[in-house]
């Protein structure tokens, strides 16, 4: 998801690339995480102590007629967050060798650093909200037990802790459990090739009868699907274009298809990953191809990915306690010209957080850890 590490060429031992970034791939990354920006502005719209949206909410979201897919549907960038991870995991540890002691370095130092400071800003800003407001805003459970769960990323390993601090975390935590049974199970999954993976797969879509239980089965479902996909990529790409245009393109329909069946089984089941699958197939093709000025631009929005996702709520927090308690926040919001300021703050604040700490505080643990260092 966010924390897979982008495909790019090195040399450096800890570093976890080895094939050239799939620049396009990371662009749909960070264009899955702009849309759960547009999601979540129903936040603004959940001030009461009981963290529920307005009735009305609808009516705060500017140009909802233009925008009413990201609105409605922009919860599902998680899944296609989850398949991108599988993909890339596949690209890069598929293909070379690698020891666990990489693998855990590389993970944590891509991961943890931002999710350990937004939970200290988010810790603080609901601090103030109780003394403010004298309530916390948009999630409940602000106790030192949540605090615990979150900091060690285990805050949504089963489903009923409920959500708190900061909340889009959720989806970090049930992946990093994927991460390991990937690693731990990757040997299998060379030496069984795609019917091991079908078979993993179809085990992750058996357990998701128990999502009451847990999320991880259902991150494990679209991951894996993503590490297969990879798989017919790589074979794909020994067979004539045709191929591919064929594959792409029955994805595509399978997943319309699944879409107009109306149910929410056949959407999750079926067309979030058919429809997910017929883009990353097309854009890993296109990766070759495209402008390097589309590249740039993709891997620059690659890049904000995780900051989009893990600074956004903070920095909702932070504005609703400017607006609170005299103002009501989703007024303010409503109005036509918040919406591209909103998403040009996010994206800024993204970027900085990339250049300034997240990059700078990778490249320091993976020094650290380099055998034979502190």
């Amino acid at each position: 998801m966010l924390g897979a590490d982008r495909v790019e060429l090195t040399s450096e031992r800890l570093k976890p690339a080895a094939a050239p970034r799939l620049t396009l791939i990371d662009g749909l990354r960070g264009f899955a995480a702009v849309a759960v920006l547009f999601y979540h502005y129903m936040h603004f719209a959940m001030i009461g102590t009981d963290h529920e949206r307005y009735f009305e909410y609808l009516d705060y979201q500017p140009a909802r007629a233009a925008f009413a897919i990201l609105y409605d549907w922009g919860f599902y960038a998680v899944q296609l967050f989850w398949m991108i991870s599988g993909f890339v995991f596949a690209a890069v540890y598929f293909g070379r060798e690698a020891t666990t002691r990489e693998f855990v370095v590389n993970r944590f130092a891509r991961l943890y650093p931002l999710h350990f400071l937004t939970l200290l800003v988010v810790a603080v800003l609901q601090f103030v909200a109780l003394s403010r407001v004298g309530h916390t805003l948009l999630y409940d459970n602000y106790d030192w037990w949540h605090f615990f769960l979150q900091l060690f990323l285990a805050s949504d390993w089963l489903v009923g802790s409920g959500q708190s601090f900061n909340g889009p975390i959720w989806s970090v935590s049930v992946e990093v459990v994927v991460y390991a049974l990937f690693w731990a199970g990757r040997g299998a999954l060379r030496t069984f090739g795609a019917g091991g993976l079908l078979a993993v797969i179809a085990l992750c879509l058996l357990g998701n009868l128990w999502s009451e239980i847990s999320r991880i089965p259902n991150c494990a479902y679209y991951f894996f699907i993503g590490t297969a996909l990879f798989r017919l990529h790589a074979c794909l790409d020994a067979r004539p274009p045709a191929w591919r245009s064929v594959t792409a393109l029955a994805f595509a329909i399978l997943g319309w298809a699944a879409l107009e069946q109306g149910s929410g089984a056949a959407r999750e089941i079926v067309a979030i990953p058919a429809l997910s699958s017929a883009a990353l197939l097309v854009l890993a093709a296109l990766e070759g191809r495209a402008p390097h000025g589309v590249r740039r631009a993709s891997g620059w929005l690659g890049d904000c990915t995780y900051g989009i996702y893990l600074w956004h709520v903070p920095m909702q927090l932070a504005l609703m306690l400017v607006i609170l308690p005299d103002g009501h926040p989703a007024e303010f919001t409503a109005q036509g010209w918040f919406l591209p300021v909103w998403l040009l703050a996010v994206l800024i604040v993204a970027r900085v957080s990339f250049v300034w700490f997240e990059r700078p505080m990778r490249e320091r643990l993976r020094a650290w850890a380099e055998p034979g260092r502190g």
